[in-house]
């Protein structure tokens, strides 16, 4: 490559001064429509390209959701927030559509988080502490180093990440003055949340019920009409692609363990040259490393910058093993693409980055990023076909159309159940009956359950009981049966006996707790409605290849 600049110097100066003179001529709107990369999307009146959307849309969104899994609350919101839902399918573009929105209230508001703000967040990311929990200089510089990089970011663009989880709370808080809970109404809340609930509970289950479901052909046909967009065949998808691999050189001969009666000095000689022959190998792998880094990343760089180089020139080019795959689904991802992602703060596969690809007119974005795998691996993939998701035919959808109607049949005649047993041992009860004798009376086999200390933080089995049998108990007056509890297989029916409020000297200080995160509360709900309305204002317009 520098071998190659040397024979153009001359004409690279002069380049570089026309460049320099056309930089003071251009204005500051020129420039920000010089970006390079096709026209991608349009919020409120700029356009982005697809290079920026890539860049601080999905880029930035993965790379804020691997920091979150590490525990961090901030980012967690700010994902989010500015997702809708993270687990949807257009998750990140509607990402970057909040997240360019956010930056203009920034300027907006004139909120402009300065370095020591940005230092200090960063130094206080779960992702960055070392085993003492304090920040960790080694691990937020190997980051840096290998972890970022992947997604085609840099430690500027973590930092510009920072700033903006930074403004997302100061915006909240400006839109979101005054809207405070007050006291009283948390302390009632927290009493209801220290209660000790005394409880019986009767269980019916659904399965004798499902025994007596039978459905027509007709009415399986007519539910699937009815609802036919729910059964949809997966989205299926081919590659081409390339794994690489360190050429990792061969490590140096075991060296042979010192006699029974080696000296000290032997013995501390063979721990010196064993040090040093694992220093030596960790090196060697660090180098290869480094090299098939290099070698991925100019495969790439190749790739898009000379359009007559194609995938498989490159890869013979470089000696690289071409697999293609047959078109498949995600949830059928063969093995090596399904392959977990190397970052230990990342989860998922590399199937799951290649289905969040989005295909454009720009040829290069048919290309996966370089997606690590494996302990030292690279995987780079071109989509080469895609089949989209179909509204299955009625033969096709019949099994599974089937199941669910019975299922929903089931839920229905199940909660009928429950509620003519309810009926009918809220009447014995007041009889006099016992609870148990109540159940028998009602028709119910399985054995009473008699739960005497219930609370918010106890654990029931939940294979005789419900798993929110406290949240069910809780506004039920003693000597009560509160609203049946229906799940998948079985329905619950709940008698409180009684209710003790639990006192503990914590009590106010949890109060005032509460009252803030409940403020909190309000603040990122008037901000995600204030989000959505600025979303709708900005005339989104989507300009890739639908």
């Amino acid at each position: 490559m520098i071998e190659h600049l040397r024979k153009y110097t001359g004409l690279i100066i002069v380049l570089f001064v026309l460049v320099i003179i056309g930089f003071f001529f251009m204005d500051t709107s020129s420039m920000r429509a010089s970006g390079s990369g096709q026209p991608y999307i349009k919020i409120a009146g700029r356009k982005y390209s697809d290079q920026e959307f890539r860049k601080l849309g999905p880029a930035t969104f993965e790379l804020t959701q691997s920091l979150a899994q590490a525990g961090d609350y901030n980012l967690m919101l700010f994902a989010f927030s500015l997702s809708g839902d993270p687990r949807a399918s257009n998750a990140d573009e509607q990402f970057f559509i909040n997240r360019m929105i956010l930056r203009s209230a920034k300027e907006e508001f004139g909120i402009y988080p300065g370095d020591e703000e940005i230092d200090t967040f960063i130094r206080k990311l779960p992702a960055f502490s070392g085993p003492d929990g304090a920040f960790s200089s080694e691990a937020y510089r190997n980051f840096i180093e290998k972890g970022i990089g992947r997604l085609g970011l840099t430690e500027g663009d973590l930092r510009s990440l920072a700033s903006d989880v930074i403004a997302q709370g100061k915006v909240a808080k400006i839109i979101g003055a005054g809207l405070t809970t007050p006291a009283d109404v948390i302390a009632a809340q927290t009493a209801l949340d220290n209660q000790r609930i005394r409880t019986n509970v009767a269980r019916i289950d659904a399965a004798p019920i499902e025994k007596t479901i039978e459905v027509t052909e007709e009415e399986i046909k007519s539910y699937w009409e009815t609802i036919q967009d729910a059964f949809r065949t997966p989205e299926k998808r081919k590659f081409s692609y390339i794994i690489a691999t360190p050429e990792t050189p061969e490590a140096p001969a075991e060296l042979p363990a010192p006699a029974a009666d080696a000296t000290d000095e032997q013995k501390a000689e063979y721990e010196t040259k064993q040090a040093e022959r694992e220093g030596a190998i960790a090196e060697a792998n660090r180098m290869a490393q480094l090299a098939s880094d290099e070698k991925v990343d100019e495969f790439l760089f190749q790739l898009e910058e000379d359009p007559s180089l194609t995938f498989e020139k490159l890869a013979e080019k470089d000696n690289w093993d071409l697999k293609t795959t047959e078109l498949f689904s995600y949830e059928d991802a063969p093995a090596e693409i399904n392959a977990p992602l190397r970052a230990s703060s990342s989860q998922g596969t590399a199937a799951n980055v290649l289905f969040t690809m989005i295909e454009t007119s720009d040829p290069f974005s048919k290309i996966s990023p370089a997606i690590a795998i494996g302990e030292n691996q690279w995987l780079i993939a071109r989509l080469d076909g895609t089949e989209e998701s179909r509204v299955q035919t009625f033969e096709e959808a019949r099994d599974e159309a089937r199941a669910r109607l019975i299922a929903d049949k089931t839920t229905a005649a199940l909660r009928a159940a429950a509620e003519e047993s309810a009926e009918k041992i809220k009447a014995a009860l007041a009889e006099g009956k016992t609870f148990q004798e109540a159940a028998e009376a009602a028709g119910i086999e399985n054995d009473t359950l008699n739960l005497p200390e219930v609370t918010r933080a106890s654990q029931q089995d939940t294979t005789k009981a419900p798993a929110n049998l406290f949240e069910a108990a809780r506004y039920t007056d003693p000597g009560e049966l509160a609203d049946p509890v229906i799940e998948d297989d079985r329905a619950f029916i709940i008698h409180v006996e009684t209710r003790e409020i639990v006192k503990s000297e914590e009590q106010a200080a949890n109060v005032a707790e509460e009252v803030s995160r409940a403020t909190e509360g309000n603040q990122i709900n008037v901000f995600s409605t204030w989000l959505r309305t600025r979303a709708d204002d900005a005339n989104v317009e989507k300009l890739y290849a639908q």
